[in-house]
């Protein structure tokens, strides 16, 4: 829906190479959008999408007298982080080395003055006409897009936290349960032994109940140190 709405903008300025390339760039996103529905690998849909989104904007750049506007600039660098999220970090890097050489390549020909074609319908104006209506819709789309990826992101921490310390707490119950039950267990040896009148077994068990109550107590400080 954004592409549409810079279509929609393009169609008025009659810029042709973009009233080319735009429908190019949806048609890319729809045929992602269909393969990740039938199940082909993200790594893979993200490759080609992003891929895509790279080099489609540096043609139409190039062809529109070598504009690095804000429109441009906001689409490389969705591009770069898709491909970041959605592949790795190595790929990313040449993505960002294919746009650093392009780059490179504009400041020769703006600095040597060298004559390039540039598409019907361009003009400097419009597009500083353009940039604030391009700058929003992409902002709103990288808070919405990008937004959501990072409060997932936060969510899935959030759970996985939730179920380490549920972990924990049934690691602490199943310790705390059996130095109880053998606190307990030796507490009852020690009324046998009160009502049968052995002092050294009574001694023993309660020797036990005190080494298993801090047993237990040194538990429970070195998990709240945890």
């Amino acid at each position: 829906m954004l592409l549409l709405s810079f279509l929609f903008v393009n169609m008025l300025s009659r810029n042709t190479v973009n009233m080319i390339i735009i429908p190019m760039i949806i048609l890319d996103l729809a045929v992602c959008l269909l393969l990740l529905r039938k199940g082909v690998n993200a790594r893979t849909v993200g490759l080609f999408g992003s891929f895509s989104t790279l080099v489609l904007p540096v043609l139409s750049s190039f062809l529109n007298n070598q504009d690095l506007g804000p429109k441009y600039t906001l689409i490389w660098v969705m591009s770069i982080l898709i491909c970041y999220i959605t592949v790795n970090l190595f790929t990313a890097l040449i993505w960002s080395l294919i746009l650093c050489a392009y780059l490179i390549a504009v400041a020769w020909i703006k600095i040597n003055n060298v004559m390039i074609f540039v598409t019907p319908g361009y003009s400097s104006a419009s597009q500083y006409l353009a940039n604030p209506f391009t700058v929003g819709m992409y902002l709103l789309f990288f808070i919405r897009a990008l937004g959501q990826y990072y409060r997932n992101l936060i969510s899935m921490e959030q759970m996985r936290t939730a179920e380490k310390q549920k972990q924990h707490l049934s690691l602490i119950n199943q310790h705390l349960t059996k130095q109880f039950l053998l606190v307990k267990g030796f507490s009852a040896s020690g009324k046998t032994a009160i009502i049968k009148g052995e002092p050294e077994l009574l001694e023993s068990c309660f020797s036990e109940i005190e080494k298993h109550c801090g047993s237990a107590i040194d538990y429970l400080n070195d998990s709240q140190g945890k």
